[in-house]
């Protein structure tokens, strides 16, 4: 279970990174705002794994649940105006 914990933990800052590739832009083209549907996939792939790593090595608790859940109803209950 030790390799699940390490590709899970890889993850996350993969996903930022990836996250700051899209938006970087290249030479031809412009960088790109942070919308809400950036946020709402940064939120889903970061609060995942994460929710993963706690569950595996035991320490999901109901209020770090509570937080996660949080979160990720706030991401989604936002709209975009």
């Amino acid at each position: 279970m030790e390799w699940v914990s390490v590709i899970l933990a890889a993850s996350i800052p993969l996903v930022l990174f990836i996250g700051y590739l899209n938006r970087k832009g290249t030479t031809n083209k412009d960088t790109k705002g942070i919308g809400w549907q950036f946020i709402r996939y940064n939120v889903l792939c970061i609060s995942l794994p994460l929710v993963g790593l706690l569950a595996i090595n035991g320490v999901l608790t109901g209020e770090v649940s509570t937080v996660i859940a949080g979160i990720v109803g706030f991401a989604f209950g936002k709209t975009g105006d």
